[in-house]
């Protein structure tokens, strides 16, 4: 596991296309705006565990779609 400290504003990039920017930092709480293509599924741990830890099993789930935004989920 590669472990990254960000400060609020910055960013870390995957594979050229994938972007998770910290946008918001309140107490123990981090928001975190994510960048990807729509082919990319993108699920909070508990949703993809509560399915059956595969992808096969949230294929049921609707994966978040970004378009650029910070989430709220």
């Amino acid at each position: 596991m590669l472990v990254l400290s960000r400060k609020l504003n910055e960013t870390i990039i995957i594979n050229g296309d994938i972007r998770i920017t910290v946008v918001g930092i309140q107490g123990k709480h981090v928001r975190l705006g994510i960048q990807a293509p729509d082919s990319v599924g993108i699920f909070r741990q508990e949703i993809w565990d509560r399915a059956g830890a595969g992808e096969e099993a949230v294929s049921g789930f609707e994966p978040i779609s970004c378009n650029g935004l910070a989430l709220e989920t």
